[in-house]
């Protein structure tokens, strides 16, 4: 029995010195594949942290919407967000005040995107028009300074908060507090600085914003004074009840009548993450289809580098099989070979991903989640490619006849 194990020990050894004699022999070949491979590894694994990192921030918009919270936007469901006509009313807004039940808060909010400038910088930006209402109800405060009050609101006053992007963009150095910034030719007094909320999905930056009095952006930069381009409530009663209340009321102050579509859209927490969760799943298919190509196109790379491997090889496997050596042993070691090959592929690949996550959440503003189950993602796809991909080659280079391969 103890020479069994020997005897065992010695074929390990012995084989994984041929096996990497073989690997560092052909090195130009062994970048190749494992680059092949990494590519593919790393582009499905990053989708996996991508995938995670959607999850979370639907997950976490989801808790900011709020479960007892309505979102009304003009347009019907034919419109795209992009494409919306104006159709919801200051009219509209207090009407809903004043004769639906249940409701506790109602924030109206207008959105324009333009142009900021501070000193010799500038940038384009997300700007949000609202009350002060805005901030308890989405859970998002200033990180420095303070909110803007009802009284502000009510003075058209020419202040604002701005999201952690915007300091970073135009007070890398300096404390934002006090400066006035330049929209259109409007001068704001900058008093709050956003908490940071980090990367959203399907759009830019949640804290590429500046949020300042509704009055102040619709009258004071862009003429406006009927139009409200999104209305948040919250109620305490039944919310599909009180959806459909809404509906009723908007329907009537829009004098549509019985066949016509509703000109404005209704949203409840459930369908906004829908929403979310389909904008996310279809990155997630279309990034997650041309990863599967990067790895089954590093797969035949590979099988083909093989089969190359072996024709070079040829004589070898003759002067092997010739003192001694099985079929089984040819294949194993030229297996062996392969799935080695495809591990360091994801090791690389695992490389590739962390240098992408960073990338990505750095200049693509995509939030990554890297968890455990990426790096057991990255090394079963790496052994089920090696074995996939690398039998064949391996069985025909077993079944080569020895007294040919000498002669060849």
């Amino acid at each position: 029995m103890k020479q069994t194990y020997s005897l065992l020990a010695y074929r390990i050894f012995f084989t994984l010195k041929q096996l990497l004699s073989a690997i560092s022999f052909y090195r130009l070949r062994l970048l190749f594949s494992v680059s092949s491979i990494a590519l593919g590894i790393g582009a499905i694994a990053l989708i996996i942290g991508g995938i995670d990192g959607a999850n979370k921030k639907v997950n976490e918009i989801f808790e900011m919407f709020g479960p007892d919270a309505i979102l009304i936007v003009p347009g019907g469901e034919r419109v795209t967000i992009r494409m919306r006509t104006q159709t919801l009313t200051w009219k509209d807004v207090n009407d809903i005040k004043e004769n639906i039940p249940g409701i506790y808060e109602v924030i109206p909010m207008h959105f324009t995107r333009d142009i900021v400038k501070y000193k010799n910088k500038k940038w384009s930006t997300f700007i949000v028009g609202t009350t002060p209402l805005y901030f308890s109800s989405w859970q998002w405060y200033p990180a420095d300074g303070v909110i803007f009050s009802k009284n502000d609101v009510a003075q058209k006053r020419a202040v604002c908060l701005i999201g952690a992007k915007i300091k970073e963009e135009l007070f890398p150095d300096e404390n934002p507090l006090g400066k006035f910034i330049l929209v259109k030719k409007l001068p704001l007094k900058v008093i709050g600085v956003m908490e940071a909320r980090g990367g959203a999905i399907g759009r830019k930056h949640i804290d590429d914003r500046i949020i300042l009095p509704i009055t102040t952006l619709m009258r004071r930069i862009l003429n406006e004074d009927r139009y409200i381009a999104a209305l948040r409530l919250r109620t305490h009663l039944d919310l599909e009840q009180t959806k459909e209340n809404i509906r009723m009321l908007l329907r009537h102050n829009h004098k549509l009548g019985a066949s016509a579509k509703d000109d404005f859209s209704l949203f409840t927490s459930a369908e906004v993450r829908k929403i979310l969760q389909v904008i996310s799943g279809s990155l997630v298919l279309f990034l997650g289809s041309a990863g599967i190509i990067a790895l089954i196109v590093g797969g035949f790379i590979l099988a083909n580098l093989a089969y190359l491997s072996i024709k070079q090889r040829i004589k070898e496997i003759g002067i092997r099989r010739a003192y001694g050596a099985r079929q089984k042993d040819i294949a194993l070691l030229f297996l062996l070979e392969i799935i080695f090959t495809t591990i360091l592929g994801g090791f690389a690949g695992i490389g590739v991903t962390l240098i992408g996550g960073i990338v990505l959440e750095k200049f693509g503003e995509i939030p990554m989640v890297f968890s455990a189950k990426i790096w057991l993602v990255a090394f079963s796809l790496s052994l089920g490619v090696g074995i996939a991909f690398g039998l064949r080659p391996a069985l025909n280079a077993a079944r080569i006849n020895p007294i040919e391969a000498i002669r060849g």
